[in-house]
C-alpha cells in the first residue's frame, strides 16, 4: 500500500502520458547509469578522504577561534558519513549476491534510507543557517548602530546547528514512518536467475528465496503519501533553496556596496575591484550549482505530492539525483582550498611534510585577501574568518564608531592601517 491508494493512480490517460516522458528520457538515463556505476566508487572514496582532511584542518587551534568553522566541521561529518553509507549501500545492492536477501542487509537498507536523507538535509540546513548568521554579522558590522544581537559567537552557532537538526527531523518525519520492514516472503526465482555470474553455482542449487520487503505500515493511506512528499519537498528542498538564493543576493549586494564605498574613499581608484568582482562571480556560480543540485528534486517531489503517479518519473532520475548529491558532498575540499587563503595556510601547516613550502602564502597575501571571499562558507565552500578585533578608540571613516565593521582591504593608506 503506497501510491496505489491515491485515486489519481487510476487515471490511465495520465499514466500513459507519464510513461511517454519516461520512455523519452530512458536512453539518456541508461547511458548515465553506466557512467554513475563506473564513477561513484571514486567519488565516494575521494569525498570521504577530502572531508576528513577538512575536519582535521578545522580542528586546529587557530581555526577553532571562528564559530562558523563549527558549522563546516559538522557539514563535513555529515557529507563524509553520507558518502560512506552510500558506498556500502551500493556494494550490497547486487541482487545476484545471496547476501542481498539477508535480514542484515535489509536492516542496513532501512538504516541507509533514513540516515542518508537526514544527513543530507541537515547539511543543507546548516548551510542556510550559516549563511543567515554570516549575513547578520556583516550587516551588524556595517552599521554604526544596530539593535541586532551579537551573533558572531559560539552560542549563536550552536543554536543554528540545533535548529538545522530540528527542522530536518520535522521534514523527515513522514519518511521515517514510511520505511518499515514487512513480514518475510518466499518466492520462486526466474529461470536462469543470475546465471553467468560469480554466484551461478549458488542459484543453481536454490530455486527459492526468502526476502523481507521494505514498505509503508498498514495505516498508510493517500493522505500520508502526499504529506510525505510535500514535507520533504517544501521543508527539505524548496525552502532551503529560496533562503540561500535570497541571502546570496543580499551578501552580493553588500559586497557591491562595499566596493562602491571603497571607490569613493579612494577617490575613484579601482584597486581591489577585481577581487570583489571575482568573489561576486564565484558566489553566483556556487548558488547556481546548488540550485541545479537541489531545486529540481524539490520541484519533482512537490509534483509527486500533487499526483503520486509522477513517482515513476522520479525513480527514473534517481541515479542522476544521487550523483548530484554525491558531487555536492565531495567537492567541498576543492572549493575551500580555492576560496580561502586561511584554509590553504592551515592545510600546509598541518600536512607540510607532503607539500612544498613555497605553496604557503605570505602574510602580505593573507592581509590583502578579500574578507568577503570567506564569509559564505559552502556555500559550503569557503571558510568564515573571525574579524580582527577593533581597537577601542577606532573610528569609522565617516567619524562614527565602527561597531566591529572591518572594510574590504584596499590600497588606501587608511584601510591598510585598520586591517594591519
Amino acid at each position: 500500500m503506497s501510491a496505489q491508494v491515491c485515486a489519481e493512480t487510476n487515471n490511465t490517460e495520465q499514466a500513459e502520458h507519464i510513461r511517454d516522458i519516461v520512455d523519452a528520457i530512458s536512453p539518456f538515463m541508461r547511458a548515465f547509469n553506466t557512467f554513475h556505476d563506473n564513477t561513484y566508487h571514486l567519488l565516494c572514496i575521494f569525498g570521504v578522504l577530502a572531508n576528513i582532511l577538512i575536519i582535521v584542518v578545522l580542528l586546529r587551534p587557530s581555526m577553532r577561534k571562528s564559530p562558523f568553522n563549527l558549522f563546516l566541521i559538522i557539514i563535513a561529518v555529515c557529507d563524509a558519513s553520507l558518502l560512506a553509507t552510500y558506498w556500502i549501500y551500493k556494494l550490497l545492492e547486487n541482487e545476484c549476491n545471496p547476501r542481498f536477501f539477508n535480514l542484515s542487509t535489509v536492516y542496513y537498507t532501512l538504516f541507509y534510507a533514513n540516515t542518508s536523507m537526514i544527513l543530507h538535509s541537515v547539511s543543507l540546513w546548516l548551510t542556510v543557517n550559516m549563511a543567515i548568521l554570516r549575513y547578520l554579522v556583516i550587516y551588524r558590522g556595517s552599521r554604526s548602530t544596530s539593535r541586532l544581537p551579537q551573533v558572531n559567537g559560539y552560542p549563536a552557532a550552536i543554536i543554528g546547528i540545533i535548529l538545522a537538526v530540528v527542522i530536518t527531523l520535522i521534514g523527515s518525519f513522514p519518511l521515517i514512518l514510511y520505511y518499515t520492514i514487512q513480514k518475510p516472503k518466499t518466492t520462486g526465482l526466474p529461470p536462469e536467475f543470475c546465471y553467468n555470474t560469480p554466484y551461478e553455482d549458488h542459484w543453481r542449487k536454490n530455486k527459492f528465496v526468502t526476502f523481507w520487503p521494505i514498505g509503508p505500515p498498514t495505516y498508510w493511506n493517500c493522505a500520508w503519501e502526499k504529506l510525505k512528499f510535500w514535507m520533504a519537498a517544501v521543508i527539505l528542498k524548496i525552502i532551503p533553496c529560496v533562503l540561500l538564493t535570497i541571502f546570496m543576493a543580499l551578501l552580493v549586494w553588500m559586497l557591491m556596496e562595499a566596493r562602491e564605498r571603497r571607490a569613493r574613499i579612494c577617490g575613484g581608484a579601482t584597486a581591489g575591484n577585481s577581487q570583489a568582482e571575482r568573489t561576486t562571480a564565484m558566489l553566483t556560480c556556487i548558488v547556481a550549482v546548488f540550485l541545479i543540485t537541489e531545486l529540481p528534486q524539490g520541484i519533482i517531489t512537490s509534483i509527486m505530492g500533487i499526483n503520486t503517479q509522477y513517482g515513476v518519473f522520479a525513480k527514473e532520475l534517481k541515479s542522476l539525483f544521487d550523483f548530484l548529491s554525491l558531487l555536492n558532498s565531495a567537492i567541498n575540499f576543492i572549493l575551500c582550498a580555492l576560496m580561502s587563503h586561511v584554509f590553504r595556510r592551515e592545510f600546509i601547516n598541518t600536512f607540510g611534510t607532503c607539500c612544498p613550502k613555497t605553496m604557503l602564502p605570505d602574510r602580505t597575501t593573507l592581509t590583502k585577501t578579500n574578507e568577503l571571499s570567506s564569509f559564505f562558507p559552502r556555500f559550503k565552500m569557503s571558510l568564515a574568518r573571525q574579524s580582527p578585533p577593533v581597537q577601542k578608540n577606532s573610528k569609522a571613516l565617516n567619524g562614527k564608531e565602527r561597531n566591529g565593521f572591518v572594510p574590504l582591504p584596499t590600497d588606501c593608506p587608511e584601510d591598510k592601517t585598520i586591517i594591519e
